[in-house]
């Protein structure tokens, strides 16, 4: 059920993304077009303290127009290990430095038209440092209960996916 690229171009070039327009085989010998966001991907980290409590950030995001709880993550750079963006991100964002990071697993976020990959981490042995929000980025970030981020999710409080998946990848390790 493969789809074969025939040729493609690059129709925007940006800062954070690139939007390519291919044109493909299809598996029943006919052809068509995919526009793809190429994104170098991220890294998230999920952060329980021994009060079995979860570290959220909030942040206005722009493209839903509305403040979004989420995990400490952040966009790599080009060929960045995600273990070293993770580690990164969450001293950014949040003032918080994990001495180890436990692999939880991988996302595809969109997978009808980019090809991110969101990498997710259980921060292991963390100790408070300080912030260091880029010049653009506005962040709270606070602990809350297992059980009230639970309810957020069910609740609608909690949409973002990264978050979301973290979770049930750290429900699953505790078996």
């Amino acid at each position: 059920m493969e789809e074969k690229k025939i040729d493609g171009k690059v129709i925007y070039d940006g800062k954070i993304i690139k939007v390519f327009k291919d044109r493909v085989l299809c598996p029943n010998g006919n052809e068509s077009f995919r526009e793809i966001v190429h994104h170098n991907g991220g890294a998230g980290v999920l952060l329980i303290n021994d009060k079995e409590e979860i570290l959220l950030v909030k942040q206005f995001r722009y493209a839903y127009k509305e403040e979004l709880y989420e995990i400490p993550a952040g966009k790599l750079e080009l060929n960045e290990d995600p273990y070293y963006a993770a580690l990164r991100e969450l001293e950014e964002e949040t003032g918080n430095q994990a001495n180890e990071l436990e692999y939880l697993g991988k996302i595809y976020p969109t997978c009808g038209y980019s090809d991110e990959v969101i990498y997710l981490y259980l921060a292991r042995n963390t100790k408070v440092t300080k912030t260091n929000f880029d010049e653009d980025e506005f962040i709270e970030s606070n602990f809350y209960p297992l059980d009230v981020v639970k309810k957020m999710i069910k609740d609608g409080k909690i949409k973002d996916a990264k978050t979301i998946c973290a979770l049930e990848y750290y429900s699953l390790l505790k078996g």
